[in-house]
């Protein structure tokens, strides 16, 4: 299936899945659905589009809107991998071991499976995804010079681990191209498709060095509600957030969730907050939006704290990137 959206989106039925179950080792189950009376009921529909640059490394990206929840389980024969899974739009849960990762929009994760643990995946019903997958199996290490020295020493070991990586934003454009952009003929494609794949096995190594990532010391419970606290941020960055609204929204008290939010995401609640508005902002002003717009649409009341702002993370003023754009772009004041 391709991402090219002049194709009409495909629908993904039980039977669809069970295609993905015999060529990756797993299986799938649907909740809220029975495998007998809702065999063709759709799944989910959009695009999918895989690349594999070489012998067992595959990038597929996804551009989906899910309708029913669906979980992902490895077989126990499923092959040792390395993954490394790009959160653009949406959510996911991870289970590995026992180890359970939350996936948020804007969050990316590098896992190293060796086998002999459970690994399985949640996407919750109701939400549109736009993830992208990095795998490595054993065979990439003779296929690809670059990767043979990180597959040896990932996959040898015998303890599994998890790493969370931080993205530049160079990346992450360039990957929301990728996802978006309609397959060109098929070697560029690939060609275009590998370089990412390095990019992100580059941020993988620099994260390897790290400890592992372990999310063990969160419940359940508060897992979910800072998920919906970092939700609303997104969903909302224009609003007036207080930490105490917050709080009720996490069923925690203010100190607890800043305590658990950076736990949980490395990072404070406004820090969160305040890297969704300037991410927000930085699209919106390349879509041509004028500066006092984009200020007030992500909620900065003055545009000179906005400005600050976004110097400070990207290097240059809104003005300046305006004056990057294009010349026959069109600046659009709503």
């Amino acid at each position: 299936m391709t991402n090219d959206v002049s194709v009409p989106a495909q629908c993904l039925t039980m039977a669809d899945f069970g295609a993905f179950e015999r060529r990756y080792r797993l299986y799938h189950r649907f909740p809220s659905l029975n495998r007998t009376d809702a065999a063709f009921t759709p799944v989910a529909e959009g695009w999918v589009d895989e690349c594999r640059p070489a012998v067992g490394v595959s990038l597929v990206g996804s551009r989906l809107t899910i309708h029913h929840t669906y979980e992902t389980h490895a077989l126990a024969d499923a092959p040792a991998h390395v993954s490394i899974i790009v959160m653009l739009e949406g959510s996911a849960e991870l289970s590995h071991g026992e180890q359970y990762f939350a996936l948020a929009p804007r969050e990316a994760l590098m896992l190293t499976h060796a086998g002999h643990q459970t690994l399985s995946a949640r996407h919750a019903g109701g939400q549109h995804l736009r993830a992208i997958n990095l795998t490595l199996l054993d065979a990439a290490r003779t296929s690809h010079t670059h990767l043979a020295a990180l597959l040896v020493e990932l996959l040898d070991n015998t303890t599994s681990g998890a790493w969370r990586l931080s993205l530049p934003e160079g990346v992450w454009l360039s990957l929301e191209d990728w996802l978006n952009a309609p397959p060109e003929e098929a070697q560029q494609h690939a060609l275009l498709g590998e370089g990412l794949a390095l990019q992100l096995m580059a941020h993988g190594l620099a994260a390897r060095g790290t400890s592992p990532q372990q999310d063990r010391r969160l419940g359940r419970r508060d897992r979910h509600h800072l998920a919906r606290v970092r939700e609303c941020l997104h969903e909302h960055p224009e609003a007036s957030h207080s930490i105490e609204s917050l709080a009720q929204l996490a069923c925690m008290s203010p100190s607890a969730l800043r305590d658990k939010f950076r736990q949980a995401y490395g990072q404070s609640v406004f820090e969160c907050l305040r890297q969704r508005r300037l991410e927000m902002a930085h699209a919106l002003l390349r879509e041509g939006y004028s500066v006092q717009y984009v200020a007030t649409r992500v909620g900065y009341r003055h545009a000179s704290n906005f400005a600050t702002a976004f110097k400070q993370r990207y290097g240059l003023s809104p003005r300046a990137l305006h004056q990057r754009l294009p010349p026959a772009g069109v600046v659009i004041t709503p």
